[in-house]
C-alpha cells in the first residue's frame, strides 16, 4: 500500500454539502486536497469549512476542470512524488466517500491501471446524462476499440507513478478527462471499471457541465484522435510498402 492516499476534489462554485464530503473522505484516512477554481468570494465560507480537514488551493480565476485537476496533481507530486495513490472526486455530490475508497484500493492493487468508478445508468439518471454518456461511450468505442461504460465519470483512481503522464495530457476543461481516456487507449494502457452507486442531487443541478460547449470540446478531441490514428495507420502502411 502507498504511504499517502489522497483524494483530489476540483471545485467551482460548490454547494454547501462540500464540507460534509471532505469530512467523510478525511474520516477514511484520506489526505484531502480541494482546489477552488476561482469560485469567488461568496463561496469562501464553504472552502473555509473544508480547511480543517483538507489542503485548500485556490485559483484567482476560473481555469477549467482539467487545469484544476493538474494543479492538484502537481501539488501532490511535489509533496509525495510517486509514493502515493490518488482518487479524483467530483464536488457536486455524485460520489460516495466509500466508493472513492474502493477505487483507490483497486489502484493500489494494480499500479499501472487507471481505475474508473463507473455509474450504472438507472431510471433516476437525468436524461441529458443518460443520453450524453451513451453517445460518448459508443463513439469512444468506435474510435479506440476500448469499451468503457462511463467515459464521463470524475471518480478516477491511480498511483503516483502515473501522475507525470497525466499532467502532460492536454486539455484545460472537461475535455481533459476524455483526453486521459484517449491517451491511455493510444498507449495501450490498462483501464479498469468498478461499478458505483449513482447519486444525482436535485437532478444534478450542481454540475457546471455545459451540454453544448463542453460536448463540442469532447467530441472535437475524439475526432482529432480518430484522424491522427487513421493517419498513423496510413503512414505505417506506406512504410511497409
Amino acid at each position: 500500500m502507498k504511504n499517502i492516499r489522497a483524494a483530489l476534489i476540483p471545485a467551482y462554485q460548490p454547494s454547501a454539502f462540500l464540507p460534509d464530503l471532505v469530512k467523510q473522505l478525511y474520516s477514511l484516512d484520506l489526505t484531502v486536497i480541494v482546489v477552488d477554481d476561482g469560485s469567488g468570494e461568496q463561496y469562501s465560507e464553504i472552502f473555509d469549512k473544508c480547511s480543517p480537514y483538507a489542503l485548500v488551493l485556490r485559483h484567482d480565476k476560473n481555469e477549467g476542470k482539467g487545469h484544476t485537476l493538474k494543479t492538484g496533481l502537481n501539488e501532490i507530486y511535489k509533496r509525495h512524488g510517486t509514493n502515493c495513490a490518488v482518487v479524483t472526486v467530483d464536488a457536486d455530490g455524485q460520489h460516495r466517500a466509500e466508493d472513492a475508497l474502493k477505487v483507490i484500493n483497486l489502484a493500489e492493487q494494480d499500479p499501472s491501471a487507471l481505475i474508473l468508478g463507473s455509474r450504472v445508468l438507472e431510471k433516476n439518471t437525468p436524461l441529458r446524462s443518460r443520453f450524453g454518456n451513451t453517445a460518448t461511450q459508443w463513439v469512444y468505442r468506435m474510435c479506440t476499440g476500448y469499451s468503457i461504460r462511463d467515459t464521463q465519470t470524475g471518480l478516477r483512481a491511480f498511483t503516483g507513478d502515473l501522475i507525470p503522464i497525466l499532467v502532460e495530457i492536454p486539455g484545460e476543461r472537461y475535455e481533459y478527462e476524455m483526453n486521459m481516456l484517449l491517451q491511455f487507449a493510444r498507449d495501450k494502457r490498462k483501464i479498469t471499471e468498478y461499478p458505483i452507486e449513482t447519486i444525482y442531487i436535485d437532478n444534478n443541478s450542481a454540475s457546471h457541465f455545459d451540454a453544448v460547449k463542453d460536448s463540442v470540446r469532447i467530441y472535437k478531441e475524439i475526432l482529432k484522435f480518430s484522424v491522427s490514428s487513421h493517419k498513423g495507420g496510413l503512414n505505417s502502411e506506406k512504410k511497409r510498402r
